[in-house]
């Protein structure tokens, strides 16, 4: 949780901490957006091993409006946010979850033109027919 009123230490970010779950570890603070993710895939192997880099994502804590809120750091933001950290600030990492396909979408038979508007023409009939009182179809029947 950022800290910003209570911080202990106001020296500039060498140090930083990466939290994921209920682990938290101390890295380096990265240069760049992916040596941030590089450092996180190092710090929690165990959890990060076989994940693509493109699902971890990196947040932060923040009181804003009197809540506490998480916000998420862009690629292009990096630089300009971690020149506002300082030393141990806890930077949350996320896995964010696997798309899922499940396969091709299904096939439908084409039918021509006019097996179409024959199919669309009964419908009509059919869905109109419902709609009719009763007593008038037997009245024009009749």
């Amino acid at each position: 949780m950022r800290t910003s009123a209570k911080r202990h230490s106001l020296a500039p970010a060498d140090i930083i901490t990466y939290r994921l779950n209920d682990q938290m570890m101390y890295v380096p603070l990265a240069k760049n957006f992916d040596q941030a993710v590089t450092f996180a895939r190092s710090a929690f192997e165990g959890d990060l091993t076989g994940i693509d880099k493109s699902r971890i994502s990196l947040s932060l804590n923040v009181m804003a409006n009197g809540k506490q809120s998480s916000v998420c750091i862009s690629r292009a933001a990096w630089s300009a946010i971690t020149s506002h950290l300082v030393r141990y600030e806890i930077v949350d990492v996320h896995i964010k979850p696997e798309l899922e396909v499940s396969g091709p979408p299904p096939s439908y038979r084409s039918c021509s033109s006019k097996e179409g508007a024959e199919h669309s023409s009964s419908y009509l009939s059919s869905a109109l027919h419902r709609l009719i009182p009763k007593r008038l179809l037997q009245h024009t029947a009749g």
